[in-house]
């Protein structure tokens, strides 16, 4: 499987990292962790890693969602038989389906 990553997901971390070296440099390193933690859940086991994205009353099976431990964030990745995508990292007050669209014609 083909793991790939949207080109801001990157950016998506390091201005959250920032923002938590701001406060402190122990805690921007922890949340560095914590991500990285759980991409590698993921990749390990990225059909059982996170939870299907729900949509209100409707469940999108394509995009799921893992949330992190101690920081109030969640990572959106898509899975197919081919490739595991990781789309961003969103603070978990966020509504997902705006997310979508860095999925392209498949988050429409």
């Amino acid at each position: 499987m083909r793991v790939l990553y949207h080109p801001e997901f990157p950016k998506d971390i390091r201005r959250f990292e920032t923002d938590y070296k701001a406060i402190s440099d122990g805690l921007g390193a922890r949340f560095r962790r914590e991500v990285e933690e759980a991409l590698d859940t993921i990749k390990a086991a990225p059909l059982g890693a996170g939870h299907f994205l729900q949509t209100g009353s409707q469940v999108v099976r394509e995009f799921r969602r893992r949330n992190l431990r101690a920081f109030p964030f969640f990572v959106l990745y898509g899975v197919s038989e081919e490739a595991l995508i990781f789309g961003a990292v969103i603070p978990s007050r966020s509504d997902p389906l705006t997310w979508l669209t860095r999925f392209g014609s498949a988050g429409s």
